[in-house]
């Protein structure tokens, strides 16, 4: 059995969807019903710590504090509190309890560039996390470093969000070599490179998606 944690927001949704149309049995865990499963679908309504996480043996993970374009520069006090609660109080708490369950696979979205030592909040906070959820041991672990992730928000784009997009297109073409993980990609993309690493296709290890590409680590 899957189980898949924040599939009401933007890689979440799609590997929920993903999931159902490959026929995956999984169990949504959300704090709102999601329009798109339908009443046969498994999903449950309910706050994270009363989860039961036995039979589950594929865990996916993508929870995330809704940040403005700029926080991912240079974060704004007031929220770095609540960032780190979501961001990695949270995951880890979910992580370990899957752990504890007895889940031997388990897959996160986390960031590109993540990396516990830079100045950067966000992604010293990414990278506290990576190495972290790695030391807890699972059989397998797939860490997604996506770059700016396209797809349809809830919010309207604010005029930040589609600059970046638009050089994100323009510079597409010379992103090469080192540079390509930080090129844009569709959060549809990550879903798939997600369930796609998690299955008996590939063995037991660590693995990180950079943009189009699976690498073990």
């Amino acid at each position: 059995m899957n189980i898949l944690f924040g599939s009401s927001g933007l890689v979440g949704s799609f590997i929920a969807k993903q999931l159902k149309e490959t026929e995956h049995k999984f169990l949504a865990v959300n704090r709102k019903k999601l329009s798109f499963l339908s009443d046969e679908e498994q999903q449950i309504v309910i706050d994270f710590n009363e989860t039961n996480f036995s039979d589950m043996n594929k865990g996916f993970i993508s929870l995330g504090f809704p940040l403005e374009w700029y926080d991912l520069i240079f974060m704004r006090s007031k929220i770095k509190k609540i960032f780190q609660e979501v961001d990695y109080d949270l995951i880890m708490d979910v992580a370990q309890r899957l752990k504890k369950s007895g889940c031997e696979t388990l897959s996160v979205v986390s960031a590109v560039g993540a990396n516990k030592s830079s100045l950067n909040f966000y992604l010293s906070i990414k990278g506290q996390l990576e190495e972290d959820l790695i030391n807890l041991g699972f059989s397998k672990l797939i860490l997604a470093r996506p770059g700016h992730l396209l797809g349809k928000r809830p919010k309207k784009k604010d005029i930040g969000t589609r600059l970046i997009e638009f050089i994100g297109l323009l510079s597409h073409p010379f992103m090469i070599g080192k540079l390509k993980k930080y090129r844009n990609i569709k959060a549809e993309k990550i879903a798939s490179l997600l369930i796609e690493a998690s299955s008996d296709k590939y063995e037991d290890g660590t693995y990180v998606v950079e943009f189009d590409e699976i690498k073990k680590i």
